[in-house]
């Protein structure tokens, strides 16, 4: 008989922080202190739902598994979400931006247009004496 069996115990939570930091470092994050709390977090979030695995396990006797692959799939979901939500956001401030434009540009003319009334005003009060 060939086969042999993988067995993959979970990694200790130093080692899942140590792989988080790893693969945020290249991202800016601000400070290194968000990044130790993100990847601190991401670590209590893999290891809370292997708890809730097992209690999932007790309740409904199904299987659940959390494996190193679905924690580096956590980050790698984590990251591109970011990156969306960073578009998404420069997206909104570029239609802020020209919004404001477009109300300062709007302005000026209201300015110029009350301006020109006046003296229309003026002309119209003259003729009519």
């Amino acid at each position: 008989n060939c086969t042999s069996i993988d067995w993959f115990h979970e990694w200790p939570k130093d080692a899942l922080v140590n792989v988080a930091q790893y693969f945020l470092e290249e991202m800016d994050l601000g400070t290194p202190e968000v990044k130790e709390n993100i990847s601190h977090h991401m670590a209590e979030v893999h290891l809370s739902v292997g708890v809730a695995s097992h209690d999932y396990l007790e309740r409904e006797k199904r299987y659940n598994y959390t494996t190193p692959k679905s924690f580096l799939e956590l980050i790698s979901f984590y990251k591109s979400l970011l990156l969306e939500k960073r578009g998404e956001m420069k997206a909104m401030i570029q239609r802020y931006d020209t919004g404001l434009t477009t109300l300062r540009n709007t302005n000026k003319d209201v300015e110029a247009l009350k301006e020109d009334l006046k003296e229309k005003m003026v002309e119209v009060e003259s003729k009519m004496e």
